[in-house]
């Protein structure tokens, strides 16, 4: 267990735990000369034997506010301390606010210097104290009276740390991520950083990055408890020795994560609460002072669509930072003004990878609010089942930062739904979007038995909530699997339904298919076919153009028309010859391939951007997401033989 001091300058931080484990914090020159702390300190007592508790000595002057926040990265106990004689003053107020913003929700008061006052006195300082924290995450809290001088309740409170310490739960499994609170450099072994693990595990001789520079590093040695180890955990103050980085390159504030864990941010989403006794609203744009892990970094506060958030009001906004950092959903912090010097009020990432993606309203509350729950699974489950979201699951495990095994255990009872993308939606979710689907084709067979399907733009629509392409796309592949339903170019039926055609009908198409393959014609017109069956160009056309409605062609341009499969399969050879290049095509590369006319080609890939399989920029067309939910699957087109 983790514990850190929090109270005014000279109210006895460093010597009560000083009484408690028998060792001195101060390690500086300036700080024992002063008498007061300037940096973070250390210490390690091992009670009994048992496993070990920590301490974090923070300053308590208020020139060092931002080095009390960084020693408090991974801390889950405080210990706020008020001398009996001074009694609650400016820095125990501001070192209260920023353990409830931050989410400390596991403490204990001490009052200190007991030996020093009149009887009655410890008293009225306790109930100041319970005054003060009402209302907060240590609300509640034992109080403790104790003189480090005299000893007097350093036991009592000795035995009430040992039985906090035998409390402290496990975290769900995560990647490991340390936030950096020091770095020096030993004669004799090199590079050396502290900070406390946030989460996962780490071990001697493994590489880690070091974030958000992305540099390899390998853990050469590790101490934590001033004794050598060969692996770490969540929870436990360390020391590693690193190979593969200099000194100079590392700041407080940088991250040591596993490699999976990597992923530096500029935009963080989150839920921010400005203090309910500032006199003004925070504005949009404002800058200020962000205090995450052990950083302290510059950025601006976006506010969408609001011009501000008033004191006391919780509201999700988009931090954006000078520069970048790691984080992950759920990470608490603190905002500063943008001098650094006066409290603003806190919040929690709801999404640590954001982007510039407009949402609608509704998703972007939505997402906010499932982001806002502290599990990982309640979170994805209301991401998963909420209309209009749709969480990729390789996005969630990077911003709760979750190892594969336990995201893959996350995913029961899930579906992943998306054809470009893995989109997680819960399997009642995607159980009613599909039967929605099969219902709406129902009902158009009924109502339109001449017709053979239902087109797909007003097929997305009948799902009754906004659905992507991507997962409109997978939803079809997913049920056409099941053989729920089949597709016809740009229309969907369900299985054994088609269109009512006379004989007539049937056998001129029929002849129009043999025409069509033994010629290797690519495209059809009416006035071939009527040549060619002694027809009037009128009749041809009309029948061309049920077929076409019928899902069994295309019209290219205004006369020429094509076969579904053989659209299907030019597409399909487009989509193969993006892939191998990585880069897109142009038209004389797919000429090529194709062996089909420059003419006719530009017009086919017009056409191909029409109905939106391709998207052109200059002279380079790629492959759109969800090619195969319009025109269907079918193998590459081959050139004919000369």
């Amino acid at each position: 267990m983790l514990v850190a001091t929090a109270g005014h300058v000279d109210h006895g931080k460093t010597s009560l735990i000083r009484a408690l484990t028998g060792v001195e914090t101060d390690r500086l020159p300036e700080e024992k000369a002063r008498g007061i702390s300037i940096d973070l300190g250390f210490a390690y007592w091992r009670p009994d034997d048992g496993p070990m508790i920590g301490f974090v000595d923070v300053p308590g002057h208020e020139r060092f506010v931002r080095t009390m926040i960084a020693g408090l990265s991974g801390v889950g106990f405080a210990m706020v301390i008020v001398a009996a004689d001074d009694g609650v003053m400016p820095q125990t107020r501001e070192h209260v606010r920023i353990l409830d913003l931050l989410g400390v929700n596991s403490g204990l008061v001490v009052v200190t210097k007991v030996d020093a006052v009149d009887a009655g006195r410890p008293a009225e300082v306790a109930h100041d104290m319970a005054e003060l924290l009402a209302g907060t995450t240590l609300e509640r809290s034992p109080t403790f009276e104790v003189s480090s001088l005299t000893g007097s309740g350093i036991r009592q409170l000795g035995a009430t740390l040992r039985q906090a310490r035998e409390t402290k739960g496990a975290k769900p499994e995560q990647n490991f991520r340390l936030s950096i609170d020091r770095a020096f450099s030993v004669t004799g072994t090199g590079t050396v950083v502290t900070g406390t693990v946030l989460a996962g595990q780490a071990a001697t001789g493994e590489a880690l990055l070091l974030s958000p520079m992305g540099r390899e590093v390998r853990l050469r040695g590790m101490q934590s408890g001033d004794r050598k180890v060969e692996s770490i955990g969540a929870g436990e103050r360390c020391a590693i020795n690193l190979v593969g980085v200099e000194i100079g390159e590392i700041h407080r504030g940088d991250w040591l994560v596993a490699p999976v864990a990597h992923a530096p941010t500029s935009r963080i989403e989150a839920r921010v609460t400005i203090l309910a006794d500032r006199a003004a609203p925070l504005r949009h744009d404002s800058r200020v002072h962000l205090h995450i892990g052990t950083a302290d970094l510059v950025a601006r506060v976006q506010m969408p669509r609001q011009k501000g958030l008033d004191p006391g009001v919780a509201g999700s906004v988009v931090l954006v930072l000078d520069a970048p950092t790691q984080a992950a959903s759920g990470d608490r912090f603190v905002l500063r003004d943008s001098s650094g010097r006066e409290l603003l009020g806190g919040g929690v990432v709801l999404d640590p990878l954001a982007t510039n993606h407009r949402r609608s309203v509704s998703e972007r509350e939505g997402r906010a609010a499932a982001l806002a729950l502290a599990n990982p699974a309640d979170k994805l489950a209301a991401l998963a089942s909420a209309p209009g979201i749709e969480p990729d699951a390789r996005w969630f495990a990077q911003a709760c930062n979750l190892t594969p095994s336990t995201m893959t255990a996350l995913l029961e009872g899930h579906v992943l739904a998306g054809k470009s993308r893995a989109i997680v939606v819960s399997s009642a979710r995607h159980a009613a979007l599909g039967d929605r689907l099969i219902a709406a084709l129902a009902d158009h067979h009924a109502r339109h038995p001449d017709e053979s399907g239902l087109p797909l733009s007003a097929a997305r629509a009948v799902l009754e909530e906004p659905v992507s392409s991507d997962l409109f796309a997978g939803l079809l592949g997913d049920l056409s699997a099941q053989g729920r339903i089949e597709t016809a170019g740009a229309l969907l039926r369900l299985p054994g339904h088609s269109a009512r055609f006379s004989e007539a009908e049937n056998a001129f198409w029929r002849r129009a298919i043999g025409l069509a393959e033994e010629r290797a014609l690519v495209t059809i017109t009416a006035a071939e076919l009527a040549r060619d069956h002694r027809l009037g160009e009128p009749a041809v056309q009309a029948m061309l153009q049920r077929r076409r409605t019928n899902g069994d062609l295309w019209q290219v341009t205004d006369g020429k028309f094509m076969l579904r499969d053989h659209v299907a399969a030019l597409v399909a050879l487009a989509a193969e010859l993006d892939a191998g290049s990585g880069a897109g095509f142009t038209a004389a590369q797919f000429r090529d391939v194709s062996g089909i006319g420059r003419n006719f080609i530009i017009q086919l890939l017009e056409f191909f951007d029409r109905i939106g399989v391709t998207r052109r920029s200059g002279e380079i067309r790629r492959m759109r997401g969800a090619w195969q939910a319009v025109v269907g699957m079918a193998p590459p087109w081959r050139k004919p033989a000369s």
